[in-house]
């Protein structure tokens, strides 16, 4: 788990779609109270959140990004320095 800049993990977290290698990636706060996940399970994808909302929910194809921008913004609204962790 690595600390970068939240531009530099937004950009990551909304190029997660595009990588079919990718299983799971993970952002959390610098004080690592709030979380938000997006994990891949067969074809589909899922988006769980801890914080603000503490939510578990399956995107669509045509709604994904959006759904992952409003999470981002919701758990993330005064972070400058988030925690990463790819696999």
């Amino acid at each position: 788990m690595k600390r970068i800049p939240l531009r530099q993990a937004q950009v990551k977290w909304l190029a997660a779609l595009r990588r079919p290698e990718l299983e799971s990636i993970t952002l959390w706060t610098f004080k690592k109270d709030r979380w938000v996940k997006l994990e891949r399970e067969g074809d589909s994808l899922l988006l769980t959140e801890s914080g603000f909302q503490n939510t578990r929910q399956e995107l669509t194809a045509a709604g994904a990004k959006k759904q992952m921008k409003e999470a981002f913004a919701r758990e993330f609204p005064r972070s400058t320095q988030l925690y990463i962790q790819e696999t």
